[in-house]
């Protein structure tokens, strides 16, 4: 690809879109695109069965001002951007497909005039969308949604996502991701309370399967979860549950189980 020229791949907004990726990235994305006037493009390389849905203009502004995991977690919990298939596997392509392909290019003045033209053409002009109001953690991937669940739905709805008392952490058990809270200090805060810490170890596997769980269950509770707290609020339940397991997977996160007894 020469300096400031696109490959076309499609006509009608998926092909601008794919064209406009190309162009910032230096490679096509590697998901299917579909955008709201119905146009259809599939990735030259990578999953066809996974199918990001643009609903608007709105959609490719708040990417544009915001690549990467934060701008696909907003847009996904505004319902600006939907998703036909796995939402994990998804958001895992899209997230190393930015990461990988933008450490690999730099734009030219060239560059940067051609993403200008195709921005306009597709009507994504404009100020960084608003919203949706929900909190940093939960674009960021550091979210304690199991937490959120318990404190926010009736307790019959939440145990049948979460599991029983039983199926919970032990109560000398306490499960502590590195971020926000350094191990360090969250050992210092049992030892403040009075507590013998017995041993560390790493959780990252249970806690990436017991979030899996957790999302399969919140999915066959989706329409009463919605009723309950709303759409966005459990899409971005949903969402902060695919991050956080993404960014344990990346060890972005750690997860340490502690166990102790009073001392």
């Amino acid at each position: 690809m020469t300096e400031g020229t696109i490959e076309t791949h499609a006509t009608g907004v998926a092909g601008r879109l794919v064209d406009l990726l190309v162009q910032v990235y230096g490679e096509a994305p590697p998901v299917t695109f579909t955008a709201w006037d119905g146009s259809r493009v599939e990735p030259e390389s990578g999953d066809a069965d996974i199918e990001a849905h643009f609903e608007s203009r709105r959609t490719v502004r708040r990417l544009m001002w915001s690549p990467g995991q934060e701008g696909i977690a907003k847009a996904y919990i505004a319902g600006e951007l939907t998703v036909d298939g796995d939402l994990e596997t998804a958001v895992r392509l899209m997230r190393d497909y930015v990461e990988q392909a933008s450490a690999k290019r730099a734009l030219e003045p060239a560059d940067r005039r051609e993403v200008l033209r195709l921005t306009v053409q597709l009507g994504a002009v404009g100020p960084a969308p608003r919203g949706p109001s929900e909190p940093v953690d939960a674009v960021t991937g550091h979210l304690d949604v199991p937490g959120q669940i318990r404190a926010e739905l009736p307790a019959g709805l939440a145990d049948a996502i979460l599991g029983s008392g039983a199926e919970e952490a032990d109560a000398r058990t306490e499960i502590v991701y590195t971020v926000p809270e350094p191990l360090s200090a969250a050992i210092a805060r049992w030892e403040s309370e009075g507590l013998v810490v017995d041993a560390v170890q790493d959780a990252v596997a249970d806690e990436r399967e017991r979030l899996r769980q957790i999302g399969g269950r919140l999915m066959e509770h989706w329409d009463a979860v919605v009723d309950a707290v709303g759409v966005q609020h459990t899409r971005m339940w949903r969402v902060s549950l695919v991050l956080v397991r993404d960014n344990l997977e990346r060890r972005a996160v750690r997860a340490y189980a502690i166990s102790g007894a009073p001392a």
